[in-house]
Formats: C-alpha cells, structure tokens, sequence
C-alpha cells in the first residue's frame, strides 16, 4: 500500500512539472506575439519612433517577439501537418530575423535619408538577400503556423478557420495592398493571433519525449559551423558566388542548432543556458546578415565605408559583430553541465571546446578546430547509453 501511494505521488508531481513546463511554454507564445503586434502599431507612428535612440526599438521588439514564440511553434502540433508546418514556421522565424538586421541596417542611416535610399535600393537588387529576409521569407511564419492548424481540423475547427481568414488577411494587406492599408495588415495579424491563442491555449500537455531529431538536427548545425569556419581559411567570402556561402553555412547551422537549444532537460541549467546560448544563437544570425550586406557591395572600400558607419552604432556593432556572438559558445557549455552526472567526457571536450573557441588554449585555427570539438564533445552526450534517459517523465 505504501508503495502504491508512493508511485501515486510520484506520477502527481511529474504531472504538475509537466503543466509547469507546458505553461511556460504558452506565456512565451502570448508574450511573443503580444509583443508582434505591439510592434505592427507602432509602425503607425513609425516617424516618431523610428527617431529615438539609441535603438530601433520596433524592430527589437519585433524580433524578441520572434524569439520568444520558438518553443510554442515547435509545440503548437504534433499532428501529420505539424512535420510540414514546423519546418516552414521555424524558416519564416529566421527569415523574420534577418529581416529585422536588415531594418536595424536602415535605421541607422536615419540621419542621411540619401544613404537610407541607395542601401534600400541596392538591397532590393540583390536576390539573395530581398526576396530571403523581406518580400517573401517572412510570410512562412503565417503559412507555417496555417498549415500547422490543420491538425486541430477535428478538434478546434472554430480556431482553426480564424487562424487561416487571419492569415490570409495578412497577406493581402501585407503584400497586396498599399502601404496605406496597412491597418488591414494588422487586424489580420490580431485575428491570426487570436486563431493560434484558441488553438494552442487550451491544449494539453502530451508525453514529453526525448526527441532524437532535435539531436541530429544540432549536431547538423554545428558541423555548418565547421564548414563555414573551413571555408574562412580556404577560399575569400567576397569570391565566392552566387551566395556567401561561408556565412550561409553559420547562418543554417544556428537555425539547426535552435530546436534542440530550447529542449534541453528541464532544471535550473538549462534555464540559464538556454537564454545565454539564444543570445547568442541570435547576434550570429544578425552577424551573418551584415556579413550578406558586405558580400554584395562591389568593392572593398564601399566595405570598408559601411563597417564604419555600423561601428558608429553599438546597438548593431556591439551586439552582432563585437561581443554578442560568444554568448552562444558560453551558452553551449553550461547547458552541456545537464549531462554532468551521466557523462563527465562528453562535458569536458566541451569545455576544452569552448576554451580553444576564445582563445584561452590558444592553438592555430581554433575556430575550425573548437567547433570540430564541440561537435564530438555533443555527439558523447547525445548518443552514449547513460544519456537514454534524460528526460526522466519517460521512464513513468
């Protein structure tokens, strides 16, 4: 009798760490999008608000707004149409992310409007930055979260339907309408909102399980980070065509790496490393989108000219390209200290990774090398027998 009563209480306090966990998760979903469509109004006023300094601070709340939403997406459905829809969410989120790099770029050539027009004009020539990050990337949010709902067809058919008419809403007065109807834009985007919250809010929390696609898929990223390193040394960025291919190589493999980030073990670690290591995740993103900007100038003093003017701005400089990127190494570490216990190896090749990354054990082409390291050291953790149970609810 006792032990029953025991196992009684243990599956109870599973069950409430599982509705803590799945509220969590939903907060950051309503949070997110609360702060998108405070963002969509004060486009309103965008001439009052695109003067204050020393930040865009639409653009920064829009992109926090993108961040926040990644752990709801990737738990929004997990249905048949949530294996399609996921993919194209995740890769309107990183696409809206580059979009607000690029929008942080313009905003700072506020002062020279002349400036603002020819970087403005010379971005919407290039093919492989406009279309990506601004006429068309974006959208995938709403056609991923759209095809995503269908898994609700037999369960919410009512916020299913708001969901799609406020998706598509966003659409015409996104893409189709004039800038003047952009309050059609955003009681689309108010109505797709309110469609995902009836959705999703509601929903309970399933069987939380170890996803070993989320461990392929971040060791996948990391590898981009190896070849992207690789071609550093190899080959100069400004050669090669048509696309940087070394950045896109940093860029994909920080967009593997996030799914997995954001479902590492619960417990206090991770509620630190997680953070530090997004951080990160997202200055790299902004890096390599600066980094698109440079390879499509003609020359190396237009080059030159632009890094001058961004380093004039430490809302952009400091956070992309001087200090905010480390952040995900360090970011990388700490969530590795979940695996302590069961695999002390695994945590110190990491550790050693991320000392040859800064520099502390200096070696040649530690950048090539780090990452190399920080791929093994992950790989011990990931695929080792004592890791098979990591997320203990498993095992009830």
């Amino acid at each position: 009798m006792a032990l029953e009563t025991k196992k009684t209480e243990s599956i109870v306090m599973i069950n409430l760490v599982k509705m803590k966990k799945n509220t969590h998760i939903k907060v950051l979903f309503v949070l997110g999008f609360c702060l998108q469509i405070l963002a969509q109004i004060s486009f309103s006023f965008t001439d009052t608000f695109n003067l204050l300094e020393p930040i865009d601070f639409i653009h920064w709340t829009l992109l926090i707004g993108y961040v926040l939403i990644i752990p709801g997406v990737l738990h929004f459905s997990k249905g048949k149409f949530s294996k399609v829809g996921v993919p194209i969410t995740m890769a309107g989120i990183m696409a809206s992310i580059g979009m607000c790099t690029i929008d942080f770029v313009l905003w700072s050539f506020n002062s020279n409007l002349e400036e603002r027009a020819n970087m403005y004009y010379h971005l919407v020539a290039e093919p492989a930055i406009w279309p990506v990050f601004i006429s068309v990337g974006p959208t995938l949010l709403f056609v991923g979260l759209s095809i995503q709902s269908f898994d609700y067809i037999n369960t919410n058919l009512k916020g299913m339907f708001i969901t799609l008419f406020g998706s598509i809403t966003t659409g015409i007065g996104g893409l189709l309408l004039p800038q003047e109807y952009h309050a059609v834009m955003l009681i689309g985007y108010i109505v797709f909102v309110i469609g995902l919250f009836i959705l999703f809010l509601p929903k309970k929390q399933e069987n939380t399980k170890h996803n070993k696609l989320y461990d392929y898929l971040f060791l996948t990223g990391i590898l981009f980070e190896v070849i992207g390193q690789l071609l550093f040394v190899l080959v100069s960025v400004y050669d090669l065509k048509p696309i940087d291919f070394a950045h896109w190589s940093l860029f994909l493999g920080v967009a593997f790496a996030i799914p997995k980030m954001v479902n590492f073990p619960k417990g206090i670690i991770t509620y630190i490393g997680t953070p530090i290591a997004m951080a990160g995740a997202i200055c790299i993103l902004g890096m390599c989108l600066l980094d698109f900007i440079w390879w499509s100038q003609p020359n190396q003093e237009i080059r030159n000219e632009f890094a001058s003017h961004l380093s004039q701005f430490p809302s952009i400089w400091d956070v992309f390209i001087k200090k905010g990127t480390g952040y995900f190494n360090i970011g990388l570490f700490i969530l590795s200290l979940n695996y302590l216990r069961q695999n002390k190896l695994g945590v110190l090749v990491i550790l050693i990774a991320t000392l040859f990354i800064f520099g502390i054990i200096p070696i040649p082409y530690k950048m090539i090398i780090g990452y190399l390291t920080t791929l093994i050291g992950f790989g011990l953790l990931f695929f080792t027998k004592t890791t098979i149970n990591e997320h203990k609810d498993k095992q009830i």
